[in-house]
């Protein structure tokens, strides 16, 4: 492996771990400290902490299926990893998009199997019918933004790069039927 790949490889692994550091620790950190169906305005009219116990997925859907919850994780984790490794064009903005995405997902795995639970406790103040959310989900929000955001990129790259081949073939069988005309 060439050693820039090795540098991305090492940088995913420390955002990873700063992920499950931020995570882990505010939600044992809250929920050692909060009081439980209180919410505390943070930055009025922005956010609350609320501490907020889910047996679901967002909005609370596929409540108690925690076995499912975890497969569905771990299935998605491996694709991640199979992803990143698979992928020859390890750019930057894909390494921190697969470290978010990892990092969320192993934050959120870990709850799910320690405690058949996620601990959730961020709130928007002006849209307290969104769920309440936990740092682990909004890296997972980002990861998926970033992620898109590459994919649009490549897409956008191979499109010009196949247009390019493109007119070059019309270049060259224009050529050749001229050639076959004047023979």
């Amino acid at each position: 492996m060439k050693k820039q790949t090795w540098i991305k490889v090492a940088v995913l692994c420390s955002i990873i771990a700063s992920i499950l550091v931020i995570d882990l620790v505010t939600k044992y950190y809250f929920f050692a400290n909060l009081e439980d169906g209180k919410t505390y305005s943070i930055i009025p009219y922005l956010f609350n902490f609320k501490l907020t116990i889910n047996i679901g997925a967002a909005w609370g859907i596929m409540s108690g299926k925690q076995a499912f919850l975890i497969a569905l994780s771990v299935v998605f984790l491996a694709i991640f990893i199979f992803y990143y490794v698979k992928e020859k064009n390890k750019t930057w903005l894909l390494t921190v998009a697969f470290a978010f995405l990892i990092g969320g997902c192993v934050g959120n795995l870990y709850d799910r199997i320690a405690l058949r639970y996620v601990r959730d406790f961020i709130q928007f103040d002006f849209w307290q019918s969104f769920p309440v959310f936990n740092f682990a989900d909004a890296f997972l929000t980002v990861g998926v933004v970033l992620f898109v955001i590459y994919l649009v990129i490549y897409f956008v790259k191979n499109g010009k790069k196949d247009a390019e081949k493109a007119k070059k073939v019309d270049k060259t069988s224009e050529k050749e039927d001229k050639d076959e005309k004047s023979v």
